[in-house]
C-alpha cells in the first residue's frame, strides 16, 4: 500500500513546502537588508548630489578660500556621520525573516513558522496522529499563500518635506548648466587657492575670416575654449576676438604678447558690474592665443594661417585688332577667393621715351578690364577697347595686365610690346588735323608750331574745303592761341578730333564715340552693383546712343556706291536693331534679378558686335547658300516662337495670362487650348522645313527631329490640361532646336569655305567666315538664340529668381524672425 492509501503526506509534498518556505524567508530577508540600508544610504547620495549641484551652478567661483574650505569641511563631517551608520547596519535574522513572511502572507496560525514543528506527544495515539495529519494537511495548503511583500523603506517619515526631490531638481538643472565643465567646476573644490575659472563669469571667443573668403566664422567657446592642443586653420587676415566679463584682472596674449582690451560695444550690465572686455588679434602667421590669470593658463587656442596667394593674370594668345581699330585682348584670371578688379597699364617703350623738356598733357589711357564674374576665381575674360581716340595711339608702348583681389594683392603679367592701334583716316585734311593734334597733345611745348600749322592748313579753303569746315578750323586756331593753361589746351586737343571725324565721315564716328561712352558708363555701374533706377538710366542711355549710332551708319551706307550695285532682292543675313534692342532688355532684366555677372557678359558681346558692326563689307552670294540661309533665318523664327510659346506656358501654369493677370477655370482652358493649336502649328512648319532641307540634298540632323517629338509631346500635354509637363517638353525641344540651328550653321559655313565669298553679310575682323557675326559666331536672324552665345536666363528663370527675392523681402520685413536670420537675410540682399 501507498502512503496516501494509508492516508499519510507524501514526502514530496513535504520537501516541496520546504522550498517554498525557504524562497519566501530568502525574499524577505532582502527586503529587511533593503529596508535597513537604503535610509542609511539615501543621505550619503543626497549629500553626493547637493556637492554637485553646487559646484555645477559655479559656488566655488563665488566664495572665497576660507569660506570654500568651511562648507567642504561641513560636507565631510556629515558623508562621515552618514557612513558611520552605514558601517553600524545588523543583517536582519531568520527569525525576523519568518515574521516579515508570516505579516506579508497574512495567513492565520504562522503556517510557515507552523511547518517546522514536530509532534510532541501522543505518539502511537491513531486519535493524536489524524489530527496532527489534519494539520499538517492545512498547512501544506496554505504554502501557496506565502508572501515576502516588497520593501517599504519609509524615506517620507524621515523626510516629511521631501527636501530629496529639491536635491534632485538642483542637480539637474545644474548639469545642464555646467554643459562642457561638470567635471572642472566639481573638481575646482579641491583645487589649492582660488580657482582658475573663478576671475571670471563666462569666456567668449571666435574667429572672423575676411568676408572676401566667404568662410563662415569658427567658434570657440565651450570645448573649445579648454586649453588643448587642437589647432584651427584660418585665412591670413582672420579676426581671432575673445570677450571677458566679470573680473577685468584677464590678460589675453598672442605669441606671448599682451593683447590691449577694449570695452564691448553695445552691451548691457547690471547696475555696478564692470562691461565685458574684449581682445582682437589679426593673424597673419601661425600664432597661439592664450587667457591667462597672473600665471595661471585658462584656455588656449593654436591656429595655422592660410595664405592668401596673389592673383595671377596672363594673356591668352596675342592682342588682336578689329578692323574699326579696337583693341581685342583676351587674358585668364586666376585667385584664391576670386580677382574683384583687372586692368591694363600702359608705359612708353623703349623707343618712344619721353625727351628732355617735353611736357605731355595727358597720361597713359586707361583699360579696364572686363570680368568673366564679380569675383573670379578662375576663369578666362574678353576686352574690347577703342583707344583710337585717345592721343597715345598709334604709339609703341608697354602692356601688362593687372588683377587685384579684395585684400588689395596684385599680380602683373609679363609686359609685352604693342603699338596702340590708331584710326585710318582718307581724308587728306583729317589726317593734318589728327597730326597736329597729336603733336600738341603729346607736348604742350608745340603749342606755337601746332597754331602755325593750323592757320597754313586753313590757307585757299576754296579749293579743298567746305565754309563750316572752315569756320571750325578756324574756331580751333583761335582756341589755340589764346590758351592759357594745360586744361584750356587739353579742350583744343579734344576740339581737334571732333574736327577731323566730321571732316572723315559726317558724323558717324561721332555717333560711335558717344555709343562707347554709354557702353562704359553702363560697364562700370554694373561692376559698382548700381541701383535698378541708375542701371535702367544708363540703359536707357545706352539705348538712345545706338539708335543714333545705327543711324549714323544706315546714311552712311546709303552713300556707299558699292551697296547699290548689290542685287536688289538678295537674301541679306543681318543683325537687325530689334535683335540689339532685345539684348537690351535681358541687360536690364538680368540686373534687377541679381545676374549681374551674366549681364556683364551680354554687355560685353553687345559691345563687341557693335564695335565690328561698323567695320562690316557687304558681299555677294550664290544661289545655293542663299536657300541655306533663308532655311537658318526660319529656323531662327522657330526658336524664337518655341521660347514665346514655352513663357506663356509657364503664365498659364501659374494661372496668368499673357499680360500677367489672373485668368479663371474657362479662360485657362481656352488658353491652353490656343497654345496646344499653335504648338501643333509650329511643329508642322518644322517638319516641312526638314522635308524642304532634304530636297535641297542638306541633311537636318537628328536635333530637328527629336525637336518635333518634343514639340509632339508638349503640345498632347497641353491638350490634357497640363501645362507643367508641356514646359518641361518644350524647354527640350527649343535646346534641341538651337543644337540643330548650329549643326545648319556650320554646313553653311563649310559651303562659304568650299565655295569661296558667298551668302551676301557682313564680315568683321573676329569673323572667321563671312556669314558669321560680328563676334565670329552662326549669325542671329530674328533674335532666338542658335546656341554658342553666353547663357542668358529665360523668362522662366527671371521669374522664379524675382519670387525668390521678394519672398526674401517679405521675410526680412517680419520683425519677430530672430536677429541671426535677419542678418542672414540681410546678407543675401547686398548684391541686389
Amino acid at each position: 500500500m501507498t502512503d496516501s492509501d494509508q492516508g499519510r503526506i507524501p514526502s514530496g509534498a513535504e520537501a516541496d513546502a520546504r522550498i517554498r518556505i525557504d524562497r519566501a524567508v530568502g525574499r524577505a530577508r532582502l527586503n529587511l537588508i533593503w529596508e535597513a540600508v537604503w535610509p542609511r544610504v539615501a543621505p550619503i547620495v543626497a549629500l553626493a548630489g547637493l556637492f554637485a549641484a553646487l559646484s555645477w551652478f559655479g559656488l566655488w567661483r563665488l566664495t572665497s578660500t576660507p569660506a570654500r574650505y568651511a562648507i567642504l569641511a561641513a560636507f565631510a563631517l556629515a558623508l562621515i556621520y552618514y557612513v558611520v551608520r552605514l558601517v553600524r547596519f545588523a543583517w536582519p535574522t531568520r527569525a525576523a525573516a519568518f515574521a516579515r513572511v508570516e505579516q506579508a502572507t497574512g495567513a492565520p496560525h504562522r503556517p510557515a513558522t507552523s511547518f517546522s514543528d514536530t509532534m510532541a506527544t501522543g505518539t502511537g495515539d491513531p486519535m493524536a496522529e489524524a489530527l496532527w495529519l489534519a494539520h499538517r494537511r492545512r498547512l501544506l495548503a496554505a504554502m501557496d499563500r506565502l508572501r515576502a511583500g516588497v520593501p517599504a523603506p519609509r524615506l517620507t517619515h524621515r523626510d516629511p518635506l521631501a527636501l530629496r526631490f529639491l536635491v534632485l531638481l538642483l542637480a539637474v538643472v545644474g548639469f545642464f548648466v555646467a554643459g562642457g565643465e561638470r567635471l572642472d567646476r566639481i573638481g575646482e573644490a579641491f583645487q589649492d587657492g582660488e580657482p582658475a575659472a573663478a576671475t571670471v563669469a563666462r569666456i567668449d571667443a571666435w574667429v572672423t575670416p575676411p568676408a572676401y573668403t566667404g568662410r563662415p566664422p569658427i567658434f570657440l567657446t565651450g570645448d573649445a575654449a579648454k586649453p588643448s592642443g587642437t589647432e584651427y586653420a584660418v585665412p591670413t587676415g582672420s579676426i581671432v576676438t575673445v570677450r571677458t566679463g566679470g573680473s577685468h584682472d584677464l590678460d589675453v596674449l598672442a605669441a606671448n604678447a599682451r593683447i590691449a582690451p577694449t570695452v564691448a560695444a553695445k552691451t548691457a550690465t547690471a547696475d555696478g558690474a564692470e562691461p565685458p572686455l574684449e581682445h582682437q588679434v589679426k593673424l597673419t602667421a601661425a600664432t597661439s592665443v592664450e587667457v591667462k590669470k597672473g600665471s595661471r593658463e585658462i584656455s588656449a587656442w593654436r591656429f595655422t594661417v592660410q595664405p592668401d596667394n596673389p592673383p595671377a593674370i596672363a594673356l591668352v594668345g596675342e592682342p588682336k585688332v578689329a578692323e574699326s581699330g579696337a583693341l581685342h585682348l583676351t587674358y585668364s584670371l586666376e585667385d584664391d577667393y576670386g580677382v574683384v578688379t583687372a586692368f591694363g597699364e600702359f608705359a612708353p617703350g623703349d623707343s618712344d621715351k619721353s625727351a628732355a623738356g617735353v611736357r605731355p598733357l595727358y597720361e597713359a589711357p586707361a583699360l579696364p578690364l572686363s570680368l568673366p564674374q564679380l569675383r573670379t576665381r578662375k576663369g578666362q575674360g574678353d576686352t574690347t577697347r577703342d583707344l583710337t581716340a585717345h592721343p597715345w595711339a598709334g604709339a609703341k608702348v608697354k602692356l601688362t595686365l593687372v588683377a587685384r583681389d579684395e585684400a588689395g594683392q596684385e599680380g602683373r603679367s609679363a609686359p609685352i610690346e604693342v603699338t596702340l592701334p590708331s584710326r585710318k583716316f582718307v581724308n587728306p585734311l583729317a589726317r593734318a588735323v589728327v597730326e597736329q593734334r597729336g603733336r600738341l597733345a603729346l607736348d604742350a611745348n608745340a603749342q606755337d608750331g601746332v597754331a602755325d600749322a593750323l592757320d597754313a592748313l586753313t590757307m585757299a579753303p576754296e579749293d579743298h574745303m567746305q565754309s563750316k569746315d572752315y569756320l571750325m578750323m578756324r574756331s580751333a586756331y583761335h582756341r589755340l592761341v589764346d590758351a592759357r593753361s594745360d586744361d584750356e589746351l587739353r579742350g583744343v586737343v579734344d576740339y581737334l578730333w571732333t574736327i577731323a571725324l566730321g571732316l572723315e565721315d559726317q558724323g558717324a564716328s561721332l555717333a560711335a564715340e558717344q555709343l562707347r561712352a554709354a557702353q562704359d558708363a553702363l560697364r562700370k555701374a554694373l561692376e559698382n552693383n548700381a541701383s535698378d533706377e541708375e542701371i535702367a538710366k544708363l540703359t536707357q542711355e545706352l539705348r538712345d546712343a545706338m539708335q543714333k549710332f545705327l543711324q549714323a551708319l544706315a546714311e552712311q551706307a546709303q552713300k556707299n556706291p558699292n551697296v547699290a550695285q548689290l542685287p536688289p532682292n538678295a537674301d541679306i543675313q543681318q543683325l537687325r536693331a530689334q535683335d540689339l534692342e532685345r539684348m537690351l532688355d535681358q541687360i536690364e532684366n538680368l540686373s534687377k534679378t541679381g545676374a549681374k555677372d551674366a549681364a556683364r557678359q551680354l554687355l560685353s558681346q553687345l559691345q563687341n558686335m557693335l564695335e565690328n558692326l561698323q567695320a562690316g563689307q557687304p558681299q555677294q552670294g550664290d544661289q545655293g547658300q542663299q536657300q541655306a540661309m533663308e532655311n537658318l533665318n526660319q529656323l531662327g523664327d522657330m526658336i524664337r516662337r518655341q521660347e514665346s510659346l514655352m513663357n506663356q506656358t509657364f503664365r498659364a501654369q501659374r494661372g496668368q495670362s499673357p499680360d500677367g493677370k489672373p485668368m479663371t477655370p474657362e479662360e485657362m482652358q481656352q488658353a491652353l487650348k490656343d497654345l496646344q493649336a499653335q504648338q501643333q502649328a509650329l511643329g508642322d512648319q518644322l517638319q516641312k522645313l526638314m522635308e524642304q532641307m532634304q530636297g535641297q540634298g542638306m541633311d537636318p540632323g537628328s536635333k530637328l527631329g527629336q525637336a518635333g517629338e518634343s514639340m509632339g509631346r508638349a503640345g498632347d500635354a497641353l491638350g490634357a490640361g497640363r501645362p507643367g509637363s508641356a514646359v518641361g517638353e518644350q524647354s527640350s525641344a527649343l535646346d534641341a532646336l538651337r543644337q540643330g540651328a548650329q549643326g545648319l550653321a556650320q554646313q553653311l559655313a563649310q559651303q562659304q569655305g568650299q565655295g569661296g565669298q558667298g551668302g551676301r553679310g557682313m564680315r568683321t575682323g573676329n569673323s572667321d567666315t563671312p556669314n558669321s557675326d560680328p563676334l565670329g559666331r552662326p549669325r542671329r536672324t530674328t533674335g532666338a538664340d542658335l546656341g554658342s552665345t553666353v547663357k542668358v536666363p529665360d523668362e522662366i528663370d527671371t521669374q522664379r529668381a524675382r519670387e525668390i527675392l521678394d519672398a526674401i523681402r517679405q521675410r526680412l520685413g517680419d520683425a519677430y524672425r530672430p536677429e541671426l536670420e535677419r542678418d542672414y537675410l540681410e546678407r543675401l540682399l547686398e548684391p541686389f
